[in-house]
C-alpha cells in the first residue's frame, strides 16, 4: 500500500487536504471517504483499518477534508482563507464538496467509485448522489447513519432544545444566519444560527433519515437511491439508535431497494475496539 497526501478543490474552490492510498498494483476502483460532523480525513482510527482492508483487495482509498472540519475553521481558498467549518457549514454545499473530489478521482483515472460517509458524512453521500445519479458510482457505504434531528434532540436538554430552536428561528428571520447560538451538542458548545435552523431541525435540509418515524416511514431520498447499499452500525451506537435497533434496520429496509444491514456487536458510534470487525465486515459485503 502507497500513501498520499494530496489537495483537491471543491467546484466553489476551497482547498480540500486528505490522504490517497494505493494498492500495489493498478486499479479503476476507489472508495471516497466524507467524514463526519466538525471531523477530519485523519481523527478516527477505523480509518487506518478501512485503507489496509480496501488496499488489500485492490480498491484505492480516498479520505479528504470537507467544509465541515472542524468547528470554526479557516479553510484555503486560492491565496486567501475563508471560515467555515462544522458550526457554520451549510449542508447542501456537500455537493459542491463531493463533486470536486469526485471529478478528481475521474481524471486520475478511477472509473468505479464506491461512496463512503460515517455519520454526518452518510447524509452527504446520500444527498450527493440523489442529486447527481453519477453512473461512474457503483456503491454506497453508510458507517453509522444518523436521523440528525432526533439525535440533535437526544443529547440536548428540553430547555436546551427549545431555546435553540426560538433563536434560531428569530435569527434567520432577522437575515442574522451566521450569528452563534448555544449548542452543546458541538465541543465549542456554539453553531449559526443558519445552520441549526436549515439543517438541524425537523424538515430541514438533511432531513431524510427518519426513524422516529418509525419502521414504516418513507424517505423520498432514501427510497431514490438505486445502487447497492451496505449500512454498517454497533449495537451500542449512542448516535444511531435513536430509536430501538429493530425500528432502525427496518426502517432502512423498508426505504432502500438495495440494502445490506451489518450490526457489530458491542461497537460505539466511532467503532472503538472494533476497527477490525469493521474492515472485514465491509470488505467481505462491498
Amino acid at each position: 500500500m502507497k500513501q498520499e497526501l494530496v489537495r483537491i478543490n471543491s467546484i466553489d474552490g476551497i482547498e480540500q487536504p486528505g490522504i490517497l492510498y494505493t494498492p500495489n498494483e493498478n486499479t479503476n476502483k476507489i472508495v471516497i471517504h466524507v467524514h463526519g460532523l466538525s471531523g477530519n480525513f485523519y481523527e478516527n482510527r477505523f480509518l487506518d483499518v478501512l485503507a489496509k482492508s480496501y488496499t488489500d483487495k485492490n480498491y484505492a482509498f480516498l479520505t479528504f477534508n470537507n467544509r465541515g472540519r472542524g468547528l470554526i475553521s479557516e479553510l484555503l481558498k486560492g491565496n486567501d482563507f475563508t471560515i467555515i467549518g462544522g458550526s457554520l457549514e451549510k449542508f447542501k454545499d456537500c455537493i459542491l464538496d463531493i463533486e470536486g473530489v469526485v471529478n478528481w478521482v475521474k481524471k486520475k483515472g478511477y472509473s468505479e467509485i464506491v461512496l463512503e460517509g460515517h455519520s454526518y458524512g452518510c447524509n452527504k453521500v446520500l444527498y450527493y448522489y440523489n442529486h447527481k445519479k453519477d453512473d461512474s458510482i457503483k456503491k454506497i457505504v453508510l458507517l453509522s447513519p444518523c436521523d440528525i434531528p432526533s439525535e440533535t434532540k437526544k443529547f440536548l436538554s428540553e430547555e436546551e432544545y427549545k431555546i435553540a430552536k426560538e433563536e434560531s428561528t428569530k435569527l434567520v428571520s432577522e437575515g442574522k444566519y451566521n450569528e452563534l447560538i448555544d449548542f452543546s451538542v458541538m465541543a465549542n458548545e456554539k453553531i449559526a444560527a443558519g445552520t441549526y435552523y436549515n439543517d438541524f431541525l425537523p424538515n430541514g435540509e438533511n432531513d431524510f433519515i427518519r426513524y422516529v418515524d418509525g419502521k414504516n416511514g418513507k424517505s423520498e431520498i432514501l427510497s431514490s437511491i438505486d445502487i447497492p447499499v451496505l449500512v454498517v452500525f454497533g449495537d451500542i451506537d449512542e448516535c444511531v439508535l435513536t430509536q430501538p435497533i429493530d425500528v432502525v434496520k427496518e426502517y432502512l429496509n423498508n426505504n432502500i431497494s438495495n440494502c445490506n444491514i451489518q450490526i457489530i456487536e458491542g461497537a460505539d458510534h466511532s467503532y472503538t475496539n472494533k476497527y477490525k470487525e469493521l474492515g472485514k465486515i465491509v470488505i467481505d459485503n462491498i
